[in-house]
């Protein structure tokens, strides 16, 4: 935003759009637009109306001018996808497929600030014709049918499957588009299948409400049945009252003057609907339960939104309990699983109850107790096995009866909850056999990114994984060498319980969370950045960015997970493995329109678990130490030693790693490279596993400006050096020096990208890779900084 593209003067939004989507799209490949589509978007910016057309998979949509003062300030341009259907005519739009540019006018010259892509990758669309015969019978794909589906054909396709009984209801807004398919599908032969989109009005609690509603006819499938309205207001702590005020003033007994500036505004998405316009906190996904366990007095409110109350009432519990544990369900969804396959063994919508009976004491009586648990009853024979409830009681003590605060206030403990009910769910235990869970890990990752306890120099609050309500006390930094390691004094697992000196197993739940807040940490959770005024402070982005690739290894991971009959979940090397697998199984998780490419990371998960303890030479008594690296790990160094730790210092290869001679020489002392003529190349590899790295093998590839930023071995970004390459062994804990090999740089930006591979300790990009980031388009700073096997250096030459 702060460096725009500039357009040429007189140039319309769309004309400004278009020379950067040329420049973006089809010269430097950012954007994924060819030449044949942008010269579709060149031929058709003057039309009116849908301009899709066969073999082109972008159109124009109409830009939105937002004016002040009668003078257009803004300009948003889109172009939407579109999937031409194999041997037809019918070209539909991709369901949420455009490329979104901001165009703002100052003076005559427009500035484009932002693009933004949300298209779907190998959007190929195929059927085969028996399948149009059968849905439509004597009838093709009408081209005219992706902008307007009749009357007659949408509530044909619509009422069998909604319960239209007459042709009063009301059904608009029909066409066909296309969307992207969730699992294998017999009937398509691409990554995209065809959906009727329309809205219809249909009678809710005795109100015609309008639904978005789709629905694939060829799958027989209703996809999608939504309400149409604007999400119900309400107010929660989206973080905890110390997390989002940086200090811990405020404590559990502090009073609602204090708690309720801390409240957040809230979208309470798809509550059901109740007589006269009112809504209830409950839904597809999450229901808070009706009547409550304890009583009337205890009932969460049914009321014409908003859902307004002070931090220090019931009903604020009970809209904080439907707030944070909707919005982990849709997570969930967000990840790319559905609801339906993740938690098949659980009845939905999960029941939460906002103020519950505790287990045991008073507290099983009346609610009073500081404590919050999943309980599994067996459900309906018919049904899932699980009936899952998160129950949760008070957050203390001070006032219990006139304004009591709810422990499910807290999102941090209604992470740690429901990540009983995901291991429930995979597992049919609440809990793993090797740990609690790993519910504390959620909760510290997915709250640190805007967490102003993180301070730069003091690691001492942002360790404190509950740092609103301390009891009992639990952190996220424990040491290995204080015994808070996978061999260390202070793990023990159940055998079949846990002992005395760790009941509960949040000793165990503790090593864990710091392993993934490591692992966290080194994706990008240790981020900093300088602002405009010159100050070092958290990059909040990154880290955010960091915790929802962790959380996504996590979820994955756990649903991974074996029964307890068949796989039980004893080792914490089965739990680091199934996070590795998660990564290298991940083809892309969409992080808010951004595609994360997989495989990646599963390097750092390793060494996650390693610098907590895991991977030891077996012994009979504890260590207090890190474990061992795999048995072959060479490495390029730049700085870590061959570890994963984040470095905000750089992530380039020390000069003694990569080095360039103006003659080849072998000489270890590194010149300025000259630009024009050859220079020459040295590489020195290490082994950090104990074992010899046997014919080793080192590549090294040349690219100048932007082009060094991306790898994309299509494009042909990255150009590999020839000369001497020769593999070599390299033995353990020593080094060999690989080269020279010859390179002529360029004037201006000149990048080198060092790839290194043996048998067992592949690179993350070679060759013949089955990783999704190999293949790219892979930012190529990500890649170093999570493959050891990667080294990088960039000059800028006169």
């Amino acid at each position: 935003m702060q460096t725009p593209a500039n357009g040429e003067s007189g140039q319309s939004a769309k004309q400004a759009a278009l020379a950067y989507l040329q420049d973006a799209g089809v010269h430097r490949h950012l954007l994924p637009i060819s030449d044949d589509d942008w010269q579709h978007l060149n031929d058709t910016i003057n039309d009116d109306g849908p301009t899709r057309a066969g073999g082109f998979r972008f159109r124009w949509v109409a830009p939105r001018e937002l004016k002040r003062n009668s003078t257009i300030e803004t300009s948003i341009v889109w172009v939407q996808q579109t999937a031409p259907l194999a041997a037809s005519d019918f070209v539909p739009d991709v369901l949420g497929g455009s490329i979104r540019l901001v165009v703002h006018h100052r003076g005559a010259i427009p500035l484009i600030t932002s693009a933004r892509s949300t298209t779907i990758e190998s959007a190929q669309l195929s059927i085969a014709p028996e399948f149009v015969e059968r849905t439509f019978p004597g009838r093709v794909l009408e081209p005219a049918w992706a902008d307007f589906l009749p009357r007659d054909l949408t509530e044909s396709l619509l009422a069998p499957l909604l319960g239209l009984s007459d042709d009063k209801t009301g059904i608009g807004d029909a066409l066909l588009v296309a969307y992207r398919l969730r699992k294998r599908s017999a009937v398509y032969g691409g990554a995209l299948g065809i959906a009727v989109s329309a809205t219809a009005f249909l009678s809710v609690a005795g109100e015609e409400i309008a639904h978005r509603v789709l629905l694939d006819p060829f799958e027989n499938e209703l996809l999608r049945k939504a309400p149409i309205a604007s999400a119900c207001a309400g107010y929660a702590f989206l973080s905890d009252p110390d997390s989002k005020s940086g200090t811990f003033e405020l404590r559990p007994d502090t009073g609602a003057d204090l708690l309720d500036p801390e409240r957040d505004p809230v979208a309470l998405l798809d509550l059901d609907h109740a007589p006269g316009g009112r809504r209830k906190l409950s839904g597809p996904r999450v229901q808070v339960l009706t009547p409550a366990a304890l009583g009337a007095d205890y009932d969460p409110p049914v009321q014409r939104p908003p859902f307004a109350f002070s931090a220090r009432t019931n009903a604020f519990a009970a809209v904080s309990a439907y707030c944070h544990c909707d919005s982990m369900m849709l997570l969930v969804e967000q990840f790319g699983f559905t609801n339906a396959d993740y938690f098949a063994k659980i009845r939905r919508p999960l029941v939460v109850e906002h103020r519950a009976k505790m287990l045991a004491g008073s507290g099983a009586r009346d609610g009073r107790g500081i404590n919050a648990y999943v309980t599994p009853f067996r459900a309906d024979p018919v049904g899932p096995p699980w009936d899952a409830r998160m129950l949760f009681g008070l957050a203390d003590f001070a006032d219990t009866w006139r304004n009591p605060l709810g422990l499910v206030a807290d999102v941090r403990f209604v992470w740690h909850e429901f990540c009983h009910v995901m291991i429930l769910a995979a597992t049919g235990s609440t809990e793993f056999d090797f740990a609690h869970s790993a519910g504390d890990a959620l909760a510290a990752i997915m709250d640190d990114p805007s967490s102003r306890l993180v301070k730069l120099d003091d690691d001492a609050c942002r360790g404190v994984t509950f740092p609103f309500i301390q009891l009992p006390l639990r952190r996220h930094d424990r040491k290995v060498e204080d015994g808070w390691g996978w061999n260390g004094t202070l793990y023990e697992r159940p055998n079949p319980t846990y002992g005395l000196r760790d009941p509960a197993g949040y000793n165990a739940e503790q090593i864990l969370s710091s392993t993934l807040f490591r692992l966290y940490c080194a994706l990008g959770g240790d981020a900093r950045r300088t602002n405009a005024a010159g100050v070092v402070e958290p990059d909040v982005e990154r880290r955010r960015a960091a915790a929802y690739y962790c959380a996504y290894l996590i979820v994955s991971a756990i649903g991974s997970l074996g029964c307890v009959q068949t796989e039980p979940t004893s080792e914490a090397s089965q739990f680091a493995t199934a996070l590795m697998e998660a990564d290298v199984g991940t083809s892309e998780v969409d992080d808010d329109g951004t595609p994360r490419l997989g495989g990646m990371v599963h390097k750092v998960v390793r060494w996650a678990f390693e610098q907590q303890g895991l991977y030891q030479i077996a012994s009979n008594s504890p260590r207090n130490e890190p474990g061992r690296p795999p048995a072959v790990d060479i490495y390029i160094d730049d700085g870590r030693a061959g570890g994963y730790g984040y470095s905000n210092s750089g992530w380039h290869a020390l000069p003694g790693a990569v080095w360039v001679r103006p003659n080849p020489d072998a000489d270890t002392a590194g010149t300025q490279p000259t630009p024009g003529q050859p220079n020459y190349v040295y590489v020195s590899l290490r082994n950090r596993g104990d074992d010899a790295a046997i014919a080793a093998s080192v590549d090294v590839f040349a690219a100048t400006g932007p082009a060094a930023d991306t790898w994309e071995p299509a494009a042909n970004y990255w150009q590999k050096l020839q000369w001497n390459n020769a593999p070599h062994n390299v033995p353990s804990g020593q080094s060999y020096t690989f080269g020279p090999f010859e390179w002529t740089p360029q004037v201006g930006r000149n990048a080198l990208l060092v790839r290194t591979t043996v048998a067992g300790d592949r690179s993350n990009i070679d060759d013949d890779s089955p990783l999704r980031c190999a293949t790219g388009p892979t930012p190529v700073e990500d890649l170093v900084r999570s493959d050891n096997n990667l080294g990088y250096r960039e000059w800028q030459l006169p």
